[in-house]
């Protein structure tokens, strides 16, 4: 048994012996100690060359194959390291002016009567004998002399020379074609295989198929396998279409009526050795380099499973592409474990001890029935890889292998050893190190609920950390830079986007803050209580109207010098106190300009020193940018700031306040000189003139009083400043409605910024999605696609607004009405366009409003809906800065997003994920990936990835699906047991899935009987 499985082996399938009459050396005579001697050397150079297999295909006769098997069973006989197949190559009468060869390849266990009965079944073209050396020589002396001289050989000399006339026989016989495929038909239970060359020497490509369709067609469908050196033909032969057959394939398909043959290319070795020439090869001297390997056991057996799959089990060239994978990435191989019994071990029971398991580099499959070791092999291999999720671990956990105080598993040793590299070594009671670099993925299948499930109740993110994960492996190392993880590239690549929307949601606050304040303004209660005041202003007018002083005409009567005098004087003191009252009014008003420049440039002053400290923020963020790339920050940005200049403006400013008030306070006593001697002047008028200047006072005085109380629209509170304040509110609507498209055309900046930011992030999964594009199966079968979208949560955002607002009224009643009110707007949007951003803010904002109407008679804004200590302002900034939506990365399969699949669905995708777009390269071990996919799903969907995936790493699976350990073709079975009366003893059985002992315990295993293999029917025995 090969307990290792299949694997890549060089098959000759196409060599001579000494009992070939075309040989290039010694051949086969009738002296026996130089026959032996012969054998001994073919032996010998089987031995040394490189195939594992090779095919005998002696001209016309079995006798090489007899010489090699009589003589292995006699003493002193070398042992043959290899296997070989007897075979025999012929020539078939064909409807072409050249030669058709045709082989025959045979089971190596075969018995001799029946390759001779075979023989038998051959007919001869021109003579219909048997094939046989007698035939040969009579088909020779048979023949015409123009053929016979065509050959080189004379009539004459034929007749006379059995020898001669054997020759001739050999180059010149044909095979009736019919006879050909009724002997490999007769040979019992199937031990023989047609084999046609096609593009080789003598093939059946010269053969004009479209000509002689039906004799082509007859051949194709009696061989199984062709032989070639064109890579091209071979690929078309096994079924795949490549640039190169692309034209003819369909056709070439369509003749093989869509089965699969096996191609391969022989030596036709003509000697044991080579030298170099590529006219004298020797054993396993390939042509070209078109080497041919199968992946196979180097059994009959074997090389008929290799039948069932060419395209998998087959290559042409210089070496596979797996096995070039291997060698040049052996650390990421395991080799083989073993698990023994510490020394000091007081345990009877054997358990694990003394397991060793060679391991495939492709597909293992773990088998076994219930209870039988499958997975404490698969925890164990996790184990000793360092793999971090032991919390999923079955078998080594504390109420089983391990017990309450670790035993008996402490008392076990196990060791994985690579193709390079150190090996790793525990006791079965260690736990994993999270130090220790994971060598080996462990994906069981309670990591796959838990990833999906958790992923899509929203319990944690670590399905998302996953997705990074893998991303980040696949993103440039030009691009990623000093980044050692996903989060960190996203830190450096968005805090640019960041910081412009911060900047913008900044405006954006402030904005919404002068909508509040006209939401405010515009409310009823403001209007009344505007014009209350307005009614209660006039009706004082109205009063203080009515109290006017009546004007009294200036007396006529003459005045004395001295009144005339005094009453000049008192007209100029009323013109000096006018004026007075005048300048007041103007200083007033140029104290108050003196006082905003003052307040002005105070506010110049912390604004630059907070614009100091954030360009020294700046400039520390982009350090590291300005050093990778070479560069100072002064190289680029010079900050020049001259604050001498606000001192003196500063200082100029209050020495005119102070002139001012220095001067105030002067008119303020000359006012007071002006009316004492006002006072003084009046006294000295008669009785009429001071009631006339009595007179002129009070209507001065009733004037002022007006004046207060009429004001200035500056003045708030008077009758001017309340119009003007009911002027100002009649332009809020109109106000409000170009404030509100100024807040519509923030968001859409703001939604741009996000915009970017998601494109960037979609950006850094283009080489994934390239990868994907690469390989057809995930492109066009299951749809894989990764995205980034701006996404967001209906119910995340009704929760940030009912913490804010009431949902008391309207379709905001209740916790149920309220969110399905959120949800229904949310689910009209996409979130792919602006349209789309400021439409769902704009909803909201409309739901809240209509809401507050409804509480408040259509009270403009939303304040009546607000909770207590809440802000409108808050709720806006909340919908239209857009903060409830960010760049998020989903999964798509086939079309249909992760949420919406089934947890067994869910599963599958995260492993197609794992194992076809991982960029890792360590070993992954399987614990039942089919769990809770029925058989389709297994067929369609989880055994061409696996097929996949195992050409690029090593995959071990626990498995009790016939569907994925022999429809996935899996490399190595390793069959588990359990002898609870024999010491408690775990065993594994390893070995190809084409070896009779395994195959029987696949079938014995793997839930039920031969049926269940279905179209892989002959890959059970």
């Amino acid at each position: 048994m090969f307990s290792r499985g299949s694997e890549w082996r060089e098959w000759d399938l196409h060599i001579h012996s000494p009992a070939s009459f075309h040989w290039d050396g010694e051949r086969f005579g009738s002296d026996k100690a130089c026959n032996d001697h012969l054998i001994d050397e073919m032996i010998g150079a089987l031995n040394d060359a490189a195939p594992t297999a090779y095919a005998l295909m002696d001209y016309w006769t079995f006798d090489g194959w007899f010489a090699l098997k009589t003589r292995r069973i006699e003493a002193g006989a070398p042992e043959l390291t290899k296997t070989v197949f007897p075979g025999i190559e012929l020539r078939l009468a064909a409807p072409m002016s050249a030669r058709l060869n045709a082989h025959v390849i045979f089971s190596n266990e075969i018995e001799d009567q029946h390759l001779k009965d075979f023989l038998s079944r051959l007919k001869l073209e021109l003579t219909n004998q048997p094939l046989s050396h007698h035939a040969l020589i009579a088909y020779a002396r048979n023949a015409g002399a123009d053929k016979l001289r065509k050959h080189g050989f004379e009539k004459g000399k034929i007749a006379s020379d059995d020898a001669q006339a054997f020759v001739a026989g050999c180059k010149i016989a044909e095979i009736n074609v019919d006879s050909y495929k009724e002997a490999i038909r007769l040979v019992p239970d199937g031990q023989a295989i047609g084999f046609m060359p096609f593009s080789t020497n003598d093939g059946l490509e010269s053969i004009d198929a479209m000509e002689h369709y039906a004799y082509t067609l007859g051949l194709f469908e009696s061989s199984p396998i062709f032989e070639t050196r064109k890579p091209d033909l071979w690929a078309a032969f096994c079924g795949v279409e490549t640039e190169g057959n692309k034209k003819w394939f369909g056709n070439f398909q369509a003749a093989l009526k869509g089965i699969p043959r096996l191609a391969v290319s022989g030596s036709d070795a003509h000697r044991f050795r080579g030298n170099g020439d590529n006219d004298k090869r020797g054993y396993g001297d390939f042509p070209s380099g078109k080497r041919s390997w199968l992946k196979a056991d180097p059994t009959w057996k074997g090389l008929l499973q290799a039948l069932k799959e060419p395209a998998k089990r087959s290559f042409l060239g210089e070496r596979p592409p797996k096995l070039e994978r291997i060698n040049q990435h052996k650390t990421f191989y395991i080799d083989r474990i073993r698990i023994i019994k510490s020394l000091e071990s007081t345990l009877t029971d054997s358990w694990l001890d003394g397991t060793e398991i060679p391991l495939n580099p492709d597909l293992v499959a773990i088998i076994g029935n219930k209870g039988s070791g499958k997975s404490a092999l698969a925890d164990i291999l996790a184990l000793l890889g360092n793999s971090q999720q032991s919390a999923h671990f079955s078998f080594l956990k504390r109420d089983r292998f391990r017990g309450k105080s670790g035993e008996p598993a402490r008392q076990f040793t196990g060791e994985l050893l690579w193709l390079a590299g150190d090996p790793c070594v525990m006791t079965l009671a260690d736990d994993p190190s999270a130090e220790r670099v994971e060598l080996v993925r462990y994906i069981p299948q309670g990591r796959f609920e838990a990833l999906c499930n958790d992923h899509v109740s929203g319990k944690t993110d670590q399905f998302e950390k996953e997705l990074r994960d893998v991303i980040f492996s696949h993103v440039p190392k030009t691009v990623r830079l000093e980044a050692l993880s996903f989060d960190q590239l996203i830190e450096q690549q968005e805090n640019v986007f960041r910081a412009r929307a911060s900047e913008l949601r900044k405006s954006l606050r402030a904005l919404n803050e002068q909508i509040v304040d006209i939401e405010d303004q515009l409310h009823p209660n403001v209007q009344k209580n505007l014009a209350e005041q307005i009614r209660l202003k006039q009706k004082q007018i109205e009063e203080h109207t009515s109290i006017k002083p009546v004007a009294v005409e200036e007396p006529t009567e003459e005045l004395t010098a001295d009144q005339q005098r005094a009453s000049a004087r008192l007209a100029e003191i009323g013109a000096a106190l006018e004026k007075l009252k005048s300048d007041a009014k103007k200083a007033a008003e140029d104290r108050q300009t003196i006082g905003r420049k003052q307040r002005a440039l105070r506010n110049i002053g912390e604004r630059i020193t907070l614009f100091e400290k954030q360009f020294a923020v700046f400039i520390a963020e982009i350090a590291g940018d300005l050093a990778a790339a070479g560069l100072k920050a002064d190289d680029l940005i010079k900050l020049t700031i001259d604050r001498t200049v606000l001192p003196g403006r500063q200082q100029a400013l209050a020495t005119s306040d102070d002139e001012i008030a220095k001067k105030g306070e002067q008119d303020v006593a000359a006012e007071a000189a002006l009316v004492g001697e006002e006072k003084q002047l009046s006294e000295q008028l008669n009785e009429p003139q001071q009631k006339y200047q009595a007179n002129v006072q009070s209507l001065k005085e009733w004037q002022t009083a007006l004046e207060v109380i009429e004001g200035s629209e500056t003045e708030p509170e008077s009758l001017r400043g309340l119009r003007r304040r009911v002027a100002q509110i009649t332009e809020l609507p109109t106000n409000v409605v170009e404030k509100r498209a100024s807040r519509r055309e923030i968001t859409i900046q703001i939604f741009a910024v996000l915009a970017e930011q998601r494109a960037a992030r979609e950006a850094l999964f283009a080489p994934l999605q390239e990868l994907i594009q690469e390989n057809s199966l995930i492109r066009d079968e299951y749809k894989l696609q990764f995205q980034a979208k701006l996404l967001g949560s209906s119910d995340a955002i009704a929760t940030n607004l009912f913490g804010a607002i009431k949902q008391n009224i309207g379709e905001l009643r209740g916790e149920d009405e309220s969110l399905a009110a959120v949800r229904s707007r949310f689910e009209r949007y996409r979130f792919e366009s602006a349209t789309d951003a400021t439409g769902f803010a704009e909803d909201i904002a409309s739901l809240l409003t209509e809401s507050a109407g409804k509480a408040a008679n259509d009270v403009p804004g939303i304040r009546t809906l607000m909770r207590k200590e809440k802000d409108p302002a808050e709720v806006y900034n909340y919908i239209f800065g857009l903060q409830y939506l960010e760049p998020k990365y989903t999964l798509l399969f086939q079309d249909t997003q992760i949420e919406q699949l089934s947890p067994g669905q869910r599963g599958a995708l995260l492993l197609i994920f794992y194992l076809l777009v991982d960029k890792g390269r360590n070993p992954i071990v399987l614990d039942q990936p089919e769990e809770n996919l029925d058989n389709e799903t297994v067929v369609s969907l989880l055994v061409p990835v696996l097929n996949e995936a195992k050409k690029s790493r090593q995959i071990i699976m626990v498995t009790h699906n016939p569907n994925l350990a022999v429809v996935c073709d899996a490399e190595q079975i390793i069959h588990a047991t359990f002898d609870r009366k024999s010491g408690a003893r775990i065993s594994y059985r390893s070995g190809s899935i084409e070896d009779g002992i395994m195959n029987r315990a696949v079938v014995d295993v793997l839930e039920g009987t031969k049926v269940a293999f279905n179209n892989r029917g002959q890959k059970y025995h």
